[in-house]
This record gives structure tokens, C-alpha cells and sequence, in this order.
């Protein structure tokens, strides 16, 4: 029987930039991948808070942020071969927290743990995923390494299904030379690779280059980020999940 992956991704982005050449390899084996987006959701109604004003505006996306987000990852899955699913949680940059202020008001607060008023969202997501995912699925969500808000969210309700789960590191945090991987996976945890050809790489930068609106965030350029994929990918990056038992 062929392989069936799902692949967890806090934001419309993550999983294709941390795993996209594992993912297409995985894809021209025969195997069938999907990546779920978690916070891929519109934002609420009214006026979206400041701070996610001024990120849209260095995404260069306007008011329509989620729709064009949504159309490169479309784009990017396309490249990939892979299914690309959408759920309906908004970004943290527009959540607000019960007595409607942001929850995150700049760049710090992105990340900080998560707040006691974000734990019913993490139980939603679990019992969302328990009903959902297929039984037979191999389930892999991130490991949340440079602590983003997000990934710690969907991580945590990933740990709250009983059922063994892949993590994997969050590129481009994972790269960066001060990331301890040892204190985001447990003992018990068991190491997979799998092989990441030079074709694949190709497929994986191309992939990544359909988030026009992203690259900002990390790179310079296109030419930036297809050489900061390749460092990344001769040192074993994006080749590794770290297998947790059920």
C-alpha cells in the first residue's frame, strides 16, 4: 500500500518550507500528500488590528491577505504534486483575545506561549483533527522550533491525539545557528530521513518562490532563498521527522 502523509502547517507556508523536497520525493514514490493549513481562515469582522495592518503592508497583499496567501499556496502545493487543504482559523496577527483586544500587538508578541485564553482553540483543533484524519493517515506537525504562537498551537493539539505523529523542524527558524533541536523532541522520539535528491531541492525552491509575499520575511530575494534551501539541505535539513510513538 502506498503511503497517505498529511502534513500539518500553522500558516500557509510552513510546511512547504520546512519539508517540500521531502514532500515531493515522497510524491514521486507513489505516495499521496496533503498539507492542512490551520490558520489559513478569514479574519474577523471590523477594522483588523494595527499591527496586522502594518504586516500586510510588507506582504504587499492589501485588504485581501488571506485570499492571496491562499492562491500561492495553491501554487506551491501545485508544484509539489500535493493537495493543499484549508482551515478556517484565523492568523494570530488578527485574533483577538475575550475582551477584544489584539493578541498580538508587534513582533515580540508573536512569540510568546500561549496564553490560557488560546488553550480552548487547541482543544478545537485536536478534536477537529481526531474527527477528521483519515485512520490509516501518517500524521506529521511541526516541531514549533523558534517559538512562534501559531506553531506552538498547532503542536500542542497535535500531541493531544492519541495516535503516533512525525514532527519536523520549522525552516527557516531551524537554521538559524543559536536553535537547540534536542529541547523540542522527547527521548522516546525515533529519527526517520528520507532522501532529498538534487531534483527534489529543485521542486522545493520552486515551490517556495510561489510565496511572492513571504520571502520578504526572510530573504532578500528569490536567488537569497533558493541558496539559503540548498545550505539547509546539504546539512540534512528538511530530510528529518522525528517519529513519536502512540
Amino acid at each position: 500500500m502506498k503511503s497517505h502523509w498529511i502534513f500539518l502547517s500553522p500558516h500557509l507556508d510552513d510546511a512547504v518550507l520546512s519539508c517540500g523536497g521531502m514532500i515531493w520525493q515522497q510524491i514521486q514514490a507513489g505516495g499521496r500528500v496533503e498539507i492542512w493549513t490551520v490558520c489559513a481562515g478569514e479574519p474577523p469582522a471590523g477594522p483588523p488590528p494595527e499591527f496586522a495592518v502594518q504586516i500586510e503592508k510588507r506582504w504587499r497583499t492589501g485588504t485581501q491577505s488571506v485570499a492571496a496567501r491562499r492562491a500561492e499556496d495553491i501554487a506551491a502545493c501545485e508544484r509539489l504534486g500535493v493537495q493543499a487543504v484549508h482551515l478556517d482559523l484565523p492568523d494570530c496577527i488578527y485574533r483577538r483575545l475575550p475582551d477584544g483586544s489584539p493578541l498580538v500587538n508587534g513582533e515580540e508578541d508573536l512569540w510568546q506561549p500561549l496564553p490560557d485564553t488560546e488553550l480552548p482553540r487547541v482543544d478545537e483543533l485536536a478534536g477537529l483533527l481526531a474527527r477528521c484524519l483519515p485512520t490509516r493517515c501518517r500524521l506529521a506537525a511541526p516541531l514549533s522550533m523558534g517559538d512562534h504562537i501559531d506553531h506552538r498551537l498547532v503542536r500542542t493539539a497535535a500531541l493531544k491525539l492519541k495516535r503516533a505523529i512525525h514532527f519536523y523542524a520549522d525552516f527557516p527558524y531551524a537554521a538559524h545557528s543559536n536553535m537547540n533541536l534536542r529541547s523540542y523532541i522527547q527521548s522516546d522520539w525515533r529519527r526517520e530521513r528520507f532522501t532529498v535528491s538534487e531534483a527534489a531541492l529543485d521542486a522545493w525552491q520552486s515551490a517556495v518562490a510561489c510565496y511572492a509575499s513571504q520571502l520578504s520575511s526572510f530573504w532578500s530575494g528569490k536567488d537569497e532563498m533558493r541558496a539559503a534551501l540548498r545550505r539547509y539541505s546539504q546539512q540534512g535539513g528538511g530530510s528529518l521527522l522525528f517519529r513519536k510513538p502512540e
